[in-house]
C-alpha cells in the first residue's frame, strides 16, 4: 500500500470513497502507470468501471496511463503492455 490514492463516486451509494491502485510504476522514461488487477469475472461490474473511469481521468490530466489488466492474463504473464 501507498498514499497514493483515487477519490471516485459509487454508483451502488452516491458517496465519494478512496480507491488504492494495485501498483503505480515509473517507466524508463519517466512516466507513471497505474495498475490495476481484476478478476475477469468483474472487470464489468459497475463499481470497478467507475474507479477506472475517475482513474483515466486523473491519469490524462497527471500525464499518466491507466491500464487495467484480467486477472487471467496477469497469471499467465501477459503484461508487457505495461512496458
Amino acid at each position: 500500500q501507498s498514499d497514493f490514492f483515487i477519490q471516485y463516486i459509487d454508483p451502488d451509494s452516491h458517496t465519494v470513497r478512496s480507491y488504492y491502485p494495485d501498483f503505480l510504476f515509473e517507466r524508463d522514461d519517466g512516466s507513471f502507470v497505474i495498475v490495476e488487477v481484476k478478476a475477469d469475472n468483474q472487470i464489468e461490474d459497475a463499481v470497478v468501471q467507475a474507479k477506472k473511469e475517475f482513474a483515466q481521468q486523473i491519469a490524462v490530466a497527471s500525464g499518466m496511463e491507466y491500464r487495467m489488466i484480467k486477472a487471467s492474463d496477469a497469471n499467465e504473464r501477459h503484461y508487457r503492455m505495461l512496458l
